[in-house]
């Protein structure tokens, strides 16, 4: 706490039995002893005080911001539900769900994409990949 050695310690203790006297220092060193320890509670009641009050506006500044988010999802759903009903009113067929096929879709300059499942398996050339299986190498059987 206050950077003492232990040689400055024996030079002071050896002060202190010089000056009090054997018979006063042990009383001196008690009512020493009692002095650090009071200083020490009341810091550490300080430090305390100080972490609770940081804590609590913390937590405050927290619920908050855990309102404010609340709010705003509200007005977003509140939004979201109006547009819905805005565009169903507008086109009715489009409140009728619709579903969505994995076929090749045309793109608008006349190109084809290909279909999720083909895309997934890495095209559908029919290539044979070569590399890594499960962190071993690929051995090709010959004929």
């Amino acid at each position: 706490m206050f950077d003492i050695g232990f040689s400055e310690l024996v030079a002071v203790s050896l002060i202190a039995l010089i000056v009090l006297g054997p018979k006063r220092l042990p009383e001196v060193a008690r009512t020493a002893g009692r002095w650090m320890g009071q200083l020490r509670r009341f810091i550490t009641d300080v430090k305390q005080d100080i972490d609770r009050e940081i804590h609590s506006e913390d937590l405050a500044e927290l619920r908050k911001l855990k309102e404010e988010l609340n709010d705003t999802r509200q007005m977003m759903q509140n939004t979201s539900g109006e547009l819905v009903k805005g565009f169903t009113e507008i086109n009715p067929e489009l409140s009728s769900p619709t579903i969505h096929s994995s076929e090749v879709t045309a793109l608008t300059d006349g190109t084809a994409a290909p279909s999720n499942a083909a895309h997934r398996r890495g095209g559908s050339r029919g290539k044979a990949r070569a590399g890594k299986k499960h962190g071993k190498s690929r051995k090709t059987r010959r004929r």
